[in-house]
């Protein structure tokens, strides 16, 4: 007999009410923002901040292009994640990131989301949907399929997609 699994909730929260939880949320997005400001700006890529969250704890942070091998945000804070003592939280653990994480990767490396699926990440804020500027994202879809909650930060939509005027402009 087979089970299906759960589909991942999608939520999106598009005005700060100053609920402890959307407070939180835009802190930790916030933060992630800053990660995104870190990021070298390049014509071909996003610049996109990550963090990976256990209660209120950041166990990793990440962002484009911060490792070798042409990382993304997300990748390269599960790739950190895996050398800090907090590292056996990310298990159930939140993941912000200031856009989408990618669905596919021209570059043939493992996308965002299967990166976020296999770390058993179980809730997944963004602060923006991935725009078509380089190809269509699934990356929402894929997460809820995997029975991930997706949260929809719409509230700092336009502070998520700053450090990319470059390329939307």
């Amino acid at each position: 007999m087979s089970t299906t699994i759960p589909l991942g909730a999608y939520r999106v929260i598009d005005i700060d009410d100053g609920s402890p939880e959307v407070e939180v949320h835009m802190e930790f997005i916030e933060l992630a923002i800053q990660q995104a400001n870190l990021a070298q700006p390049i014509e071909t890529a996003f610049s996109v901040g990550s963090l990976i969250v256990h209660g209120r704890q950041i166990i990793a942070t990440g962002f484009s292009r911060e490792l070798p091998g042409n990382t993304h945000a997300t990748q390269c804070a599960i790739i950190k994640s895996k050398t800090t003592s907090l590292g056996r939280f990310v298990q159930g653990s939140v993941l912000y990131s200031t856009m989408e994480p990618c669905s596919s990767r021209l570059s043939k490396n493992v996308p965002c989301s299967m990166h976020i699926i296999e770390a058993g990440i179980k809730e997944v804020v963004i602060g923006v949907k991935e725009p078509m500027t380089f190809s269509e994202c699934k990356g929402v879809a894929q997460l809820r399929k995997a029975g991930i909650n997706v949260i929809h930060l719409k509230v700092l939509e336009e502070d998520c997609l700053r450090p990319n005027v470059h390329l939307l402009s």
